[in-house]
C-alpha cells in the first residue's frame, strides 16, 4: 500500500502561487543594453508579440503584469528599458557556467546559450544571427524580422520550460552529455520527479513528450500516452498497451509531462510508432 503524505499549508499556497505566476520570455536584438527589437513570450496566454523600433518603449509598461521575466542577459534588458527589475524575479538563461574542461590537457568547451539551448531541445540552430536580424531592421524588413525573433523567444521558452521542469538543462557537445543545474524555478513549481512519482502513485495515464521540445502550435501533437510502472532515476519504466509491454524511458529525455484528458483514449499514441528504447 503506498502512503501518501499530504502537502502542508505553505507547500499548498507556494503551488498556487507558482500556478498562478505570470511569466514571460524576451529576445532582444542586437544586444541586451541596446534593445532596438524584442519579441515577448506571454507563457500563460501562449501568444507572442514583437516591438520594433520606437515601440520598444511600450514594452515596460506592458511588463508590470508579469511575475516573471526570463531571457538572456535579461537584467540588463529590463534595465535598458527603464523597468525596476525589483518588481518580479528576473530570470537569467545564460548558461550556468561559461565552459567545461574536456581533457587533461587542459582543452576547453565555450558553453555558448545556443549550444545549451540545441542540446537540452534539440532544437537546430535555435537562435538566429543577430547581424541579419540588424540587417532586416534596418532595411525595415519588419515582418522577417518579427519571424526571426519569434522563433529566438520560442526556442528560449523551450530551455525555460525544461530547466523549470528538471531543475537542470542539458549539455550535449561529442562525447559530453551532463545536467547543468538550474534555479529557475519558483518554489511551488512541480518537478518531473514529483509528477512522475505522482502518476506513478495514482497510477495515472499521462502524456509525455520525449527528445525534441514541444512544439508551439500544439505541444502535445507528439505525446506518448503511457502509464508509469516504475520510477528508478535516472530512468522510468513505462507501459504503452493494455498487455502491459515495458519500455524504458531516460528521464533527462522527457521534454514535457502532463495528466492525460479524462475523455482521452487510454492508450493514444497519436500515429507515432515505437521505438525499442526512447
Amino acid at each position: 500500500m503506498v502512503r501518501r503524505v499530504e502537502p502542508d499549508a505553505e507547500g499548498r499556497r507556494n503551488a498556487e502561487i507558482a500556478r498562478m505566476a505570470r511569466r514571460a520570455v524576451l529576445r532582444v536584438v542586437p544586444s541586451a543594453e541596446d534593445p532596438r527589437a524584442v519579441a515577448m513570450l506571454d507563457i500563460g496566454q501562449r501568444s507572442t508579440q514583437t516591438f520594433i523600433g520606437r515601440n520598444v518603449a511600450e514594452l515596460a509598461g506592458l511588463l508590470e503584469r508579469f511575475d516573471v521575466i526570463a531571457g538572456l542577459r535579461v537584467h540588463d534588458t529590463v534595465h535598458a528599458l527603464g523597468f525596476d527589475a525589483d518588481r518580479c524575479r528576473v530570470v537569467e538563461l545564460e548558461p550556468p557556467q561559461k565552459s567545461r574542461r574536456l581533457n587533461r590537457a587542459g582543452r576547453t568547451l565555450q558553453i555558448t546559450p545556443e549550444l545549451l539551448i540545441a542540446g537540452t531541445t534539440r532544437i537546430r540552430r535555435p537562435l538566429g544571427e543577430p547581424e541579419r536580424a540588424m540587417r532586416y531592421l534596418f532595411e525595415g524588413d519588419h515582418r522577417w524580422l518579427a519571424r526571426r525573433i519569434e522563433s529566438d523567444v520560442k526556442a528560449l521558452h523551450a530551455l525555460y520550460r525544461y530547466g523549470v521542469l528538471h531543475g537542470a538543462v542539458r549539455l550535449r557537445w561529442g562525447f559530453v552529455d551532463e545536467m547543468l543545474a538550474t534555479d529557475w524555478a519558483l518554489p511551488g513549481d512541480v518537478s518531473l520527479r514529483q509528477q512522475l512519482k505522482s502518476a506513478y502513485d495514482k497510477d495515472a495515464v499521462v502524456d509525455l513528450v520525449v527528445g525534441v521540445a514541444p512544439g508551439w502550435a500544439d505541444p502535445w501533437w507528439q505525446a506518448r500516452r503511457v502509464r508509469i510502472v516504475d520510477v528508478r532515476f535516472p530512468e522510468v519504466i513505462i507501459t504503452r498497451n493494455e498487455r502491459g509491454e515495458k519500455l524504458p524511458v531516460a528521464t533527462h529525455e522527457i521534454q514535457a509531462i502532463r495528466l492525460a484528458p479524462e475523455d482521452a483514449e487510454p492508450w493514444a499514441w497519436r500515429g507515432i510508432r515505437a521505438r525499442r528504447r526512447l
